[in-house]
């Protein structure tokens, strides 16, 4: 049974602030994330001792407070369980499940080859160092689905090709890296897509407790015996809305392609870094102390397989198409009016031009859980059927190594969706949406973008970093008047900032690893980049603040 919100004042910071305080003294975001969530705990049993089995006659002093303090932790069980990851059947099933049924596809890729003919196909065509960059980036590009196992994969794979060109390590990790969240972000039919689906819902569940969710809006929430949850299968248009404004994941992709193709300047730490592996001073430096990946080294092709990228194209394209069938078949209306000219229907799919005469699409919600396991199943047969994994054993191995290496991104997803049950449980989001009163509309979204990237960058997690901001950013969205897919899109690419630029973040420390990097120079390299694409977000952000209306939106709502 979840716990019943309570107004715990500034209190509610403390959660938050631990988890970004500790994550970046012990360089691990999950320790931090851990330690806030049962921070919340103590927090909890302290202000309320009766929840913590404090006798009556002890409340009211001090040792019925440190008592309850005590005693609170153990509601971080229930604080856990109670997260919108584990309560509802919905996150279950197309976040949880669907995390580890894509980490399964991809153990099988590699294991057939799939991904090695992905990568050759791009390799074949390397002639120069720029060809070798160029390659190095689309790669990035192509395995997108997972940041993690772009990551993972990635770096391990052109590791050789760029360092027969004599490109880097640097410069391949600062590929790797940049085409790993900031492209997986955007991927709508990735494990990215549905999580922030949850992170949405979770603000707008904060939103309508808080009585600032707007009554037209009142369809993306359920109420009833359960109190507030989100409505998951309405959010989409939401998220939809935001993609054209992850301006740091757009700018990202955009120099990161612009330096591979020789038009952006290598700069800093960069240059100098391309300047001594060309002038045959070798890809990582004398004093360097490279990460290598021992369990990428070890995770190999099969002797039988054969690589070839339609192998990897096939399981991809049945992903997508299943989950744009299970979209766009029989979906909910995304926006309602008296009366609607239906210009289009097909199977529940609907073209409609409403009364006023704005365009709206009736589309429902994607399911992942459902379009990850038909592309498992696919690329299961398809491996077996052609002979590239030759043995049953060999298949269900392959995918458990993938289950192995997507891991560490359910238990951060665990963690970060729990501690943002726990900080909206403290009222964190009544406590800090009282801090923009009075500021203009305008300046909303380029603020939130600022404190989510301050975030992000202290916690090295973006998935973290949401889970603390949007049950503050939607509402703030709201009682301030600001636009809330520009406020939305704001809170996304400050998450992403951390996520590229962190010395703490996981990614950066895969993409150090299996491209064989020194971490440290990889962080000093790169932070330039993600400094201008910061930049360039923070304006866009200011300058459309002033420019958009409240209601303006790109797809109807």
């Amino acid at each position: 049974m979840a716990l019943e919100g309570i107004s715990a004042g500034w209190l509610s910071l403390i959660p938050a602030l631990l988890a970004i305080s500790l994550a970046w003294y012990s360089r691990d975001a999950i320790i931090g994330l851990f330690v806030g969530v049962a921070s919340a705990g103590v927090v909890y049993g302290a202000l309320k001792p009766a929840s913590a089995g404090v006798p009556k006659d002890m409340m009211g002093g001090i040792s019925g407070y440190v008592l309850g303090a005590i005693f609170g932790l153990k509601h971080v069980p229930t604080l856990i369980a109670t997260s919108p990851l584990f309560s509802d059947s919905w996150y279950v099933e197309n976040v949880l499940l669907a995390i580890f049924a894509i980490g399964g596809m991809i153990g099988l890729m590699i294991r057939s080859g799939a991904i090695r003919g992905v990568l050759e196909a791009l390799a074949a065509r390397a002639d120069s160092p720029a060809d070798a960059e160029k390659a190095a980036f689309l790669a990035g590009i192509a395995i997108h689905i997972d940041d993690y196992f772009n990551c993972l994969v990635v770096g391990s794979m052109m590791r050789p090709l760029t360092d027969r060109f004599d490109v880097s390590r640097a410069k391949l990790a600062y590929y790797v890296d940049s085409a790993g969240s900031p492209a997986a972000r955007l991927a709508f039919y990735s494990t990215w897509g549905v999580a922030l689906i949850g992170f949405i819902g979770g603000g707008l569940e904060q939103a309508a407790k808080q009585n600032t969710l707007p009554a037209d809006m009142a369809n993306y929430v359920n109420t009833g015996g359960k109190g507030v949850t989100a409505a998951t299968d309405q959010i989409w248009p939401l998220f939809f809305n935001s993609l054209a404004f992850g301006f740091y994941s757009w700018t990202a992709l955009i120099i990161a392609a612009l330096v591979a193709w020789q038009v952006f300047p290598n700069i800093f730490g960069m240059e100098r870094e391309e300047t001594r592996a060309r002038n045959g001073g070798g890809v990582v430096g004398d004093d360097h102390d490279p990460m290598i990946s021992r369990e990428m080294d070890e995770y190999e092709m099969a002797d039988a397989a054969n690589p070839d990228w339609r192998n990897f194209a096939i399981p991809i394209a049945t992903m997508i198409i299943v989950g744009l069938g299970a979209m766009f078949w029989r979906g909910s209306p995304v926006v309602s009016a008296p009366q609607m000219n239906t210009l289009f229907s097909l199977g529940g799919y609907q073209l409609v031009l409403p009364a006023g005469g704005k365009w709206s699409f009736n589309i429902g919600g994607i399911k992942l859980g459902l379009a990850s396991f038909a592309a498992l199943g696919v690329a299961f047969v398809l491996y077996r059927a052609k002979g590239d994994i030759p043995s049953n054993k060999d298949a269900t191995d392959a995918m458990v190594r993938g289950f192995k290496g997507i891991l560490l991104a359910a238990v951060i997803l665990m963690f970060a969706s729990s501690i943002q049950n726990a900080v909206t449980v403290l009222g964190i989001s009544n406590f800090v949406t009282n801090w923009f009163d009075g500021i203009p509309p305008s300046l909303i979204p380029v603020l939130l973008f600022l404190v989510t990237s301050g975030v992000s960058f202290s916690d090295g997690s973006s998935w973290a970093t949401y889970g603390i901001m949007f049950p503050i950013a939607i509402p703030v969205a709201f009682s301030t008047g600001a636009n809330l897919p520009l406020v939305l899109g704001a809170v996304f690419s400050g998450g992403i900032f951390g996520d590229h630029s962190s010395p703490i973040s996981d990614t950066t420390v895969l993409a150090s690893s299996t491209s064989g990097s020194d971490h440290l120079v990889h962080v000093r390299t790169q932070i330039p980049y993600a400094l201008i694409c910061a930049t360039v977000a923070g304006t866009l952000f200011l300058l459309l603040g002033f420019v958009l209306p409240q209601g303006f939106r790109i797809f109807p709502y």
